[in-house]
C-alpha cells in the first residue's frame, strides 16, 4: 500500500477556507444579535407623559424625543390639559402642546431643557411589500422602561373617531402583533432605530394584536402646525 502525501498548497488552501468560514458565521452572530447602544438610545429617548386638568383625570402615556426640545405622544393623552409633565429617569419638566391633531391622534409637546438622546422617524412609511417586519417599542412594565420586540403585521386603514368621539376618521396605521397594553399609547415603534408607527390603541379581541399610527402618513398636520402654529379650530382645552 503506498501513502499519498497532501500538498502543502491544499492544506493552506483548506485552512484559509476554514478561517474565512468562521469568520462569516461569527459575523452573522453578531449581527442577529440586539445592538446595546440602539437598546441604551431608545431608552433613554423615550418619557412619561403625564397630564392634568381634563374632568379632574390624570392622564398618562408614553413619548419620545424626536428633536432637542420635541416630545411625540398622543392627542388624546394630553387633551384638555392644563398642565403637563415629562418624567424622564432622570427628572421630570413641565411642557407645552406646539403640536395637536385630533383626528389622527397625534401631537408635539416643547420642554424647555435639550435632551439629547433622540429617535427620529423615518424619512417614509414601511412599504407594504416589506411587511410583516420586526420592530421594537419601549414602553414600561413593573415601574421600569424596557424595550420589547414587536411585529408589523400589514398596514391598514383605520376606520374610527376622533379622539372627542364626534367624528368619523381614518387613519393610515399599521396592525402591530406584540405585548401592548393600557397606558403604552403614544410609544414610538421602531425600525433600525427609526420611528415607523405611534401606539393608539389595544385591540379588544385579541390580546396580542394593537393598533398604531403612521406618524409620517398621517403626520401633516402636526408638521404644519410646528412651522405655522395652531389655527382656529385647535382648541386645547376640550377634553
Amino acid at each position: 500500500m503506498t501513502s499519498t502525501a497532501i500538498p502543502r498548497s491544499f492544506l493552506r488552501f483548506l485552512i484559509a477556507c476554514i478561517a474565512i468560514i468562521c469568520v462569516l458565521v461569527a459575523a452573522a452572530f453578531v449581527a442577529g444579535q440586539p445592538d446595546d447602544s440602539d437598546t441604551t438610545l431608545a431608552l433613554d429617548a423615550t418619557v412619561i407623559v403625564t397630564a392634568t386638568g381634563c374632568r379632574n383625570n390624570l392622564g398618562r402615556g408614553i413619548g419620545t424625543f424626536i428633536e432637542p426640545h420635541l416630545v411625540l405622544t398622543s392627542a388624546h393623552t394630553i387633551a384638555g390639559a392644563t398642565e403637563i409633565t415629562i418624567t424622564h429617569r432622570l427628572w421630570h419638566k413641565p411642557a407645552t402642546v406646539v403640536a395637536f391633531d385630533p383626528s389622527n391622534d397625534l401631537a408635539i409637546v416643547e420642554v424647555g431643557n435639550s435632551h439629547n438622546s433622540l429617535m427620529s422617524l423615518a424619512g417614509q412609511s414601511v412599504e407594504p411589500s416589506a411587511l410583516p417586519l420586526e420592530a421594537s417599542v419601549v414602553v414600561i412594565r413593573e415601574g421600569e422602561m424596557v424595550q420589547q420586540p414587536v411585529v408589523i403585521r400589514r398596514a391598514v386603514s383605520i376606520n374610527t373617531e376622533d379622539i372627542y368621539v364626534e367624528q368619523p376618521v381614518t387613519r393610515p396605521g399599521y396592525e402591530l402583533q406584540g405585548d401592548i397594553q393600557r397606558g403604552d399609547s403614544g410609544s414610538l415603534i421602531t425600525v433600525a432605530g427609526k420611528g415607523v408607527g405611534v401606539v393608539w390603541s389595544k385591540s379588544r379581541t385579541s390580546p396580542t394584536r394593537a393598533w398604531v399610527i403612521d406618524p409620517i402618513a398621517g403626520g401633516d398636520v402636526i408638521t404644519q402646525q410646528l412651522t405655522k402654529g395652531f389655527g382656529g379650530e385647535i382648541d386645547l382645552t376640550r377634553c
